[in-house]
């Protein structure tokens, strides 16, 4: 007894934790396009552009925010170009988990699927090249960064905080809340279509169990009426009934 419930539980114990184990394979053979898109994307970010182009956002990211020893002299535009060539080589990656992402929608129209995909891709590399610009690279063009001494630069943080970090981060802000809103409108016509099924079915069944229950009754009247001798009485019963000569019945 204790040998079979032993037995039983390690075989238990076993089967979840083959349910656990993640299948690569059929991942890949699901996403072929998009596992391929992001490695590649990884791939050569960290085996070729990183190693190649990292000093320049080494050097242009030295300035700082708050230090004053060191002056970039342009070199913060080092950091925007850094982000450009970075957004290029990611591209393929952002496309691939935003593809994923979708894939599930099975019921959403395949041009509003790659609508969100490309939006995303577009949107979120433009994003980035925006608050980068707005949030490092114009602020020390125009001597707001880095802000130093506090004691004399205090007042660059208002509008560093309350106006360029607003119109920088806005459009990143509305497209992660655009897509938000795609994704939940994909997720409602997803539940609308699963239910439109599932009561497709139910009043396609019910109305084959009436079909089954009507072709029985007519097939159950036709077998007791296509006696040949129930036929013959029934024609008789009629004849007699009608008042014409007997040369005429027989």
């Amino acid at each position: 007894m204790r040998l079979s419930k032993t037995l039983d539980a390690g075989t238990s114990g076993t089967n979840m934790a083959d349910d656990d184990e993640f299948d690569f394979e059929a991942f890949y053979n699901k996403h072929p396009n998009e596992v391929k898109a992001i490695g590649g994307s990884l791939l050569a970010y960290f085996v070729v552009f990183e190693p190649l182009f990292q000093w320049m956002w080494d050097e242009g990211t030295r300035c700082g925010v708050w230090g004053d020893d060191y002056s970039c002299q342009g070199s913060a535009w080092l950091t925007l170009a850094y982000v450009s060539m970075a957004s290029i080589v990611l591209a393929p990656g952002i496309w691939g988990a935003a593809s994923m992402m979708v894939k599930k929608f099975t019921h959403v129209e395949k041009a509003k699927r790659d609508e969100v995909v490309w939006t995303a891709v577009v949107l979120l590399n433009g994003g980035v090249f925006w608050a980068t610009l707005w949030l490092y690279c114009l602020p020390h063009t125009w001597g707001l960064l880095p802000w130093g001494s506090w004691d004399t630069n205090w007042w660059k943080i208002f509008p560093y905080i309350f106006v360029l970090s607003w119109f920088g981060l806005g459009p990143l802000f509305a497209t992660f809340a655009g897509i938000g809103e795609k994704f939940k409108q994909f997720a409602e016509d997803e539940k609308r279509a699963h239910e439109f099924e599932e009561d497709f079915k139910t009043k396609l069944a019910d109305s084959t169990d009436e079909g089954k229950k009507f072709e029985f009754r007519e097939k159950k009247i036709l077998d007791s009426t296509d006696q040949p001798l129930a036929k013959e009485g029934q024609f008789t019963s009629i004849l007699g009934d009608m008042q014409i000569h007997e040369k005429y019945k027989k």
